[in-house]
C-alpha cells in the first residue's frame, strides 16, 4: 500500500505543489495512486513506478467527469469502488456523494422511461444502483470487468455512499422509502417520464466525440491492459428491483409465461381460454377451482388503438405503445385500490413479454346486464355512474370507459377493470360520454336512452352536473358517429337534457 510519507515524497519529486486531493485504489497487481492537482494542462498523466501506478488528474477534469461524464467516467468510476483517501478527504467525499446521487438520478430516469407510470410501483434495493452502474460501465469497457467485479466483494462498504445519496433524494421528494426499499415518487415519475433511456451505446457515443488527448488515451488503455477479461460473474441488477403484487414483492427479473406462472404459483395443470373480441388478447386461466386473468398488451400495430387514435385525434389522445398501456394498467389498478375502489389484484408482471396476471373477478359486467335485460340493471347503471363520479373526484379519468369496464360481483360490489388508458390529465366528460353512448350500438333508441338516464342520475349523486353537460359536447359525441346510429344518439341526448332540466 502507498503510504502518506511516500505521497509527500512523490509530490515533491514531481514538483506538484497545488494538490486538491490524493487517494489510493487497491488492485490485485499494483495499487493505484491518484493525485488530483489544479491546472494540469494535460488533463491526465499516467506513469509507472516500483510498487504502484501513478495517475495525475486535473481537478477540473475530475469534477467534469463526475457531473457531466466528460471523460466517460473513466476518472469518476474510481469513486464507485473502494478507495483510501490520503489527502483532501472532504473534496473526495463530496464528489463521491455527487457522483452516486447523479448515478441514482440517471438510473431512475431510465427506469421511468422504460416502465412509465408503473415505476411508481417498483421497490428498489439500493444494490440495484451499484450493480446496474457497474454493468453499464463494463458494457463500454469490457476489459475492466475483472477490476470492477472484484471490487463488488466488499459491496457493503460501497453501498453506504449510495444509501446516503438515496436518503438525500428521499428528503428532496424524488424517492420514498418503504420496508427498506426505495420507490420513485409520483412527482418524480411524471417529470422523468419522457426522458429517453441512456444506454451503454450512448455512453460510447459520448466517448467518440471527446477531444481525446494522448494522455486520455493512455489512461483508458493503461487501465484496460492490466486486466484480462475472464467471465467474472456480475449479479443481475434486475433481481434487486421488485414489483408490488398481491402475492408480495416479486423480482422484476422473474418473467413467466402463462404455463410457467401457473406451475410456480399454483402447481397444477392449467386450462387457458382466450376471451374477448378480435382485438383483445385476454385470457382466463383455470387451475383446479381457481380462476385467473391474463392480459397481453399488443404492439402499436393493434388495429383497435390505431383506429381509435386516428378517429379521435382532435379530441382524445389514446396511448398506443404497449409498454405505456401496461404501465398505466399496473399503476392505476393499484392506485384506485389504494383510493378505496375495487380492482383486480395484480399477481405477476411479465414486463418483457408484456403480460399482466391478475385475479379473476366473478360477476356480470354492465354491458352484459343490459344486453340480457338482467334484473336490477337500472340500479347497476346508477351504481356505475356514481362510481365513475367518485373516480373522477379522485382526479382519475379512465380514458376508455365502456360498460364492460365495470363488473358487479355476486356480493354486489362494483369492480373497475381495464384501466390501460387511464390518466390524471384527461377530461371526465369524455369518460361519461363514452359510457352513455357506447351501448347505443347494441340497444334500440329507447333502451339506450333509459340506460343513459340511469347512468347520469347515478353520476350526479357524487359528481358535477357540468360534467354531464360537457358529455353532450358535439365534438365528443361526433366520435361515436360510426358506432352509435344518429337517431339513437339523438334519443340519448334528449333524455340527458331532460334530466338536466329536472
Amino acid at each position: 500500500m502507498v503510504l502518506l510519507p511516500q505521497v509527500e515524497a512523490i509530490l515533491k519529486e514531481k514538483h506538484l505543489g497545488d494538490v486538491e486531493a490524493a487517494f489510493v485504489v487497491p488492485a490485485r497487481k499494483k495499487p493505484e495512486l491518484h493525485i488530483v492537482v489544479r491546472r494540469l494542462k494535460q488533463g491526465v498523466k499516467v506513469s509507472r513506478a516500483d510498487g504502484y501506478i501513478l495517475y495525475l488528474i486535473d481537478s477540473k477534469a475530475f469534477e467534469e467527469d463526475v457531473v457531466n461524464m466528460a471523460y466517460a467516467e473513466t476518472l469518476a468510476h474510481k469513486l464507485l469502488i473502494s478507495y483510501q483517501p490520503v489527502q483532501g478527504q472532504h473534496f473526495l467525499r463530496k464528489l463521491e456523494k455527487t457522483y452516486k446521487k447523479e448515478t441514482i438520478l440517471q438510473l431512475l430516469k431510465d427506469l421511468v422511461s422504460e416502465h412509465k407510470l408503473a415505476a411508481a410501483n417498483l421497490m428498489i434495493d439500493v444494490k440495484y444502483f451499484l450493480y446496474e452502474k457497474v454493468r453499464r460501465f463494463v458494457e463500454v469497457f469490457p476489459l475492466m470487468r475483472a477490476e470492477l467485479v472484484e471490487s463488488l466483494k466488499n459491496d457493503a462498504e460501497l453501498l453506504k455512499g449510495f444509501e446516503n445519496a438515496a436518503e438525500e433524494l428521499v428528503q428532496e421528494g424524488v424517492l420514498s422509502k418503504r420496508d427498506g426499499f426505495y420507490t420513485p415518487s409520483l412527482d418524480a415519475v411524471k417529470s422523468f417520464e419522457k426522458i429517453p433511456v441512456l444506454s451503454g451505446l450512448e455512453q460510447l457515443r459520448k466517448i467518440n466525440i471527446l477531444r481525446l488527448s494522448k494522455a486520455f488515451s493512455l489512461l483508458v488503455f493503461d487501465m484496460a491492459s492490466r486486466f484480462t477479461a475472464p467471465a467474472a460473474h456480475l449479479p443481475d441488477p434486475d433481481q434487486y428491483i421488485y414489483v408490488t403484487t398481491a402475492r408480495g414483492p416479486q423480482p422484476l427479473s422473474k418473467q413467466l409465461d402463462m404455463l410457467d406462472f401457473v406451475k410456480e404459483f399454483y402447481g397444477g395443470e392449467a386450462r387457458v381460454k382466450r376471451v374477448g373480441g378480435l382485438f383483445n388478447s385476454t385470457y382466463v386461466i383455470e387451475v383446479d377451482s381457481v380462476k385467473l386473468f391474463a392480459k397481453r398488451y399488443l404492439s402499436w400495430t393493434d388495429v383497435k388503438w390505431v383506429a381509435a387514435r386516428v378517429w379521435t385525434a382532435w379530441v382524445k389522445d389514446f396511448s398506443i405503445n404497449p409498454s405505456t398501456r401496461m404501465a398505466k394498467e399496473i399503476y392505476f389498478l393499484n392506485h384506485l385500490r389504494n383510493q378505496g375502489f375495487n380492482t383486480p389484484e395484480i399477481l405477476h408482471v411479465n414486463w418483457n413479454g408484456k403480460i399482466l396476471y391478475t385475479s379473476y373477478v366473478e360477476g356480470t359486467n354492465l354491458m352484459t346486464a343490459w344486453l340480457e335485460k338482467a334484473g336490477g340493471r337500472n340500479d347497476f347503471a346508477r351504481q356505475v355512474g356514481e362510481t365513475l363520479a367518485r373516480i373522477h373526484g379522485k382526479g382519475v379519468q379512465l380514458g376508455d370507459c365502456k360498460p364492460e369496464t365495470f363488473i358487479k360481483s355476486a356480493e354486489g360490489q362494483i369492480y373497475v377493470t381495464d384501466v390501460e388508458q387511464a390518466s390524471t390529465e384527461g377530461d371526465p366528460a369524455w369518460d361519461l360520454m363514452e359510457l352513455v353512448f357506447y351501448l347505443g350500438h347494441y340497444l334500440d333508441a329507447e333502451e339506450a336512452a333509459s340506460f343513459a338516464a340511469e347512468v347520469v342520475e347515478g353520476y350526479a349523486k357524487a359528481g358535477s352536473l357540468e360534467t354531464v353537460r360537457k358529455a353532450l359536447k358535439p365534438s365528443y359525441v361526433r366520435t361515436m358517429a360510426l358506432w352509435t346510429p344518429p337517431w339513437v344518439q339523438k334519443e340519448i341526448i334528449d333524455r340527458v337534457k331532460e334530466f338536466l332540466k329536472a
